[in-house]
């Protein structure tokens, strides 16, 4: 009885964690220049790279890896702890496209990746979530901007747009350090996420409103904010 009830809770754990594990036949895009090819391997226990070429490859636990972002379903960097030799200050990302068509990183798999990695982490592909609230707005660039949609769910806050490098998906809890606006027309988020000259600072995401701000809404969010410091 005992050994059946032993091998299911082993079986299970082992689908579980197959079910959490992924390769992918990707490209490794060099900085400066280059690039090298090989498998990236995500498992329970950190991420590899088996490149083509040996010198390459990399093993990585999720103590190695301080932030991760999702640029596209085909295309994400992986922040390391490891010094940018040629660029004082900074560490190194390692940027990986994948090779072979209709390939992408599997949700489960992204899903377990925020989890094992202690630090929020970047989502450019926008959720589907239910809004609590809604509204049309241009998110403000040092120079210009680009146009989307920004809703508020229970758990997420999501920004859509046609520019893809600015789409994001937030966790409300982790990725969302506070909220802000000065006038009817505009609103910051201050967002927990990769900034390696000063991690510990939120990045400001500054939009306009194209119609006036729900102020009940506003100022319930922002007292949500203002309790949990």
């Amino acid at each position: 009885m005992y050994s059946r009830i032993s091998m299911g809770l082993l079986m299970l754990t082992l689908s579980s964690a197959a079910a959490s594990a992924q390769g992918l036949q990707v490209r490794h895009d060099h900085d400066p220049w280059g690039s090298c090819e090989g498998e990236l391997i995500v498992t329970v226990d950190g991420i590899r790279y088996e490149a083509d070429k040996e010198e390459h490859s990399r093993v990585w636990s999720w103590s190695d890896v301080q932030g991760f972002d999702r640029k596209s379903a085909t295309e994400f960097s992986l922040l390391t702890y490891e010094d940018l030799t040629w660029h004082v200050g900074l560490d190194k990302n390692y940027d990986f496209t994948t090779l072979v068509n209709g390939d992408a990183l599997d949700q489960s798999v992204f899903e377990m990746i925020g989890d094992r990695i202690s630090r929020p982490i970047t989502d450019r592909i926008p959720r589907t979530v239910e809004a609590e609230y809604q509204v049309e707005v241009k998110h403000l660039h040092v120079f210009g901007g680009c146009e989307g949609t920004l809703t508020f769910g229970s758990d997420w806050i999501v920004y859509e747009t046609d520019h893809t490098e600015d789409a994001r998906s937030w966790r409300r809890d982790t990725h969302v350090a506070n909220v802000w606006s000065s006038n009817p027309y505009e609103l910051e988020l201050r967002i927990l996420e990769e900034n390696q000259r000063a991690f510990d600072k939120a990045t400001r995401f500054t939009f306009q409103l194209k119609e006036p701000l729900d102020q009940p809404y506003y100022e319930t969010l922002r007292r949500k904010y203002l309790l949990a410091r």
